[in-house]
């Protein structure tokens, strides 16, 4: 179902004046004479329960992408959870960060009978978690808590009936850390935030807040599923933590994952799973970015007629049912075209590094390519194309405009082609004449500037947003050219560097 039309009929269902009043209007139902009423009505309009239809309104108009890095997981990405954390006895399932539930969601599609221990900081999104568990007759301890810092504000208890649960609210909030038989998680990403005493001590001393959530996620079941950033599996900064958990034998997988999964970030993420009985120190790597679907979802435009009855496409990537079983059946592999199983030492020889790029032979083909000068020569030419409109931005702006990606990408692009002119100048017995030039795109200003002209420095004028669509995909076009060309570049410099016929200066 189309957003606009979905979101139309849920605020018709539970009688809001407009979107922004959805989670209070959900308060009221839950706490009625007859919740029932609403339950049976949101069937009509959605009858497919296992889908969390509410998180697609809620992501789309209430999510904070800026203070609490709220990203609501994708169907297939919680199905692979679901999955991939799955013993016939469990029993007992951990979700932290649980968002609206769609974690818990996939667990119950793949066991009704599981119980639920929901933990989640925002406590606007509360309304849409309960309704969730209640709708789906799901058993559950719901804790409003701040996971890092160990506050709890609030709590609630779902309980079974004959077709949807009841809510009961105890006078005192739970305290007491229950145990479950696996934990899922999808927290938010990058954090840097304070973290407990109680988490510290299963953390080494140089620690993110990423694996902050993986500590605590181990401190509740003895096995956990986790989403995170694609970072932690190569960061110098987290060396440490990947170092801790495959000395201690805990990390079973690290699966990486497409970009493009999730619908309000374009962040790449992966998948690690622990063990904590596990008796070897191998890791399974899985690279899951080649074995995905695309999935083209509709939304009307914002705005007046001509724009709201206009139907945009965005194209996401996703995994199918088949996708699912397939990564999961990678873990019981020694190696595939798609996976390895890495030992300790060979793992630490690589820096511990989680990708499973560094650990699968090189095989050099007799592809001919064009010469490198012609290549860096279209590359070039791609990014004078770019350079031409040239944007600079108050960082204010630039964060209300989404931008602030497109600003650091420019950024890390440019010290790639900075590492990759010094390069060009070692190469002794190939001469590249062309050097790769700047980006010069867009820059952030801390002044109240925008450029490509806003006229009145003061008000940012209403067309902006629009223009800033278009001028993103624009760009969109433009890196994907140049990663196709730099691709090119790389493969034919790959087996002249192995064969020694490209050497580097002293």
């Amino acid at each position: 179902m189309e957003l606009k039309e979905l979101t139309a009929k849920i605020c018709d269902l539970f009688g809001c004046i407009s979107v922004e009043t959805l989670p209070n209007k959900i308060t009221s139902a839950l706490f009625s004479q007859n919740p029932t009423i609403y339950f049976d009505k949101y069937k009509e309009v959605c009858p497919d329960l296992t889908i969390d239809w509410l998180q697609r309104v809620y992501q789309f108009y209430h999510a904070d992408r800026n203070e609490k890095k709220q990203d609501y997981t994708p169907v297939a990405l919680a199905k692979l959870v679901a999955y991939l954390g799955y013993r016939s006895d469990e029993k007992v399932v951990y979700d932290c960060c649980c968002g609206s539930g769609a974690l818990s969601i996939q667990k119950w599609c793949v066991n009704p009978e599981m119980k639920f221990i929901c933990e989640e900081l925002d406590e606007n999104v509360l309304p849409i978690l309960l309704f969730n568990l209640c709708i789906r007759n799901i058993e559950a301890t719901i804790v409003n808590r701040d996971i890092l810092s160990g506050e709890i504000f609030q709590s609630y208890n779902t309980v079974k009936g004959t077709m949807y649960a009841s809510i009961q609210r105890p006078m005192f909030p739970e305290t007491e850390l229950q145990k479950a038989d696996v934990s899922v998680s999808n927290p938010p990403f990058n954090l840097k935030s304070s973290v407990s005493e109680n988490i510290l001590k299963d953390l080494p001393p140089k620690y993110t807040c990423n694996f902050a959530f993986v500590a605590h996620c181990l401190q509740r079941s003895e096995r956990c599923v986790l989403i995170l950033p694609r970072g932690v599996l190569t960061s110098k900064e987290e060396k440490e933590c990947r170092r801790y958990y495959i000395e201690k034998g805990w990390l079973k997988a690290a699966i990486s994952l497409p970009e493009k999964m999730f619908e309000s970030t374009s962040v790449s993420t992966c998948i690690l799973l622990f063990d904590r009985k596990k008796t070897s120190k191998d890791v399974m790597l899985i690279s899951a970015e080649r074995m995905k679907s695309v999935e083209v979802r509709e939304q009307r435009g914002e705005g007046d007629a001509s724009h709201y009855n206009r139907i945009y496409k965005k194209e996401f990537n996703t995994f199918s049912d088949e996708q699912i079983a397939a990564i999961c059946g990678l873990l019981t592999k020694e190696q595939d075209s798609f996976s390895k199983k890495i030992s300790k030492e060979e793992l630490e020889q690589h820096g511990y590094d989680l990708t499973i790029g560094p650990y699968l032979p090189i095989e050099l083909g007799v592809t001919i390519h064009r010469d490198f000068n012609a290549i860096i020569s279209d590359i070039n030419r791609i990014i004078r194309e770019r350079n031409v409109i040239k944007i600079t931005v108050n960082k204010v702006w630039a964060e209300r405009l989404g931008l602030t990606d497109v600003i650091r990408s420019c950024e890390e692009s440019n010290k790639v082609v900075k590492a990759m002119n010094e390069s060009f100048a070692s190469f002794k017995n190939y001469e590249v004449k062309e050097k790769i030039i700047e980006n010069k795109y867009i820059q952030s200003s801390n002044s109240k500037v925008f450029c490509i002209e806003n006229t009145d420095k003061e008000i940012l004028s209403s067309i902006m947003p629009f223009f800033m669509n278009m001028y993103k995909q624009h760009i969109y076009y433009l890196n994907n050219e140049e990663n196709r060309l730099l691709a090119e570049l790389r493969d034919s410099m790959l087996p002249l560097l192995m064969n020694g016929e490209i050497t580097f200066n002293d």
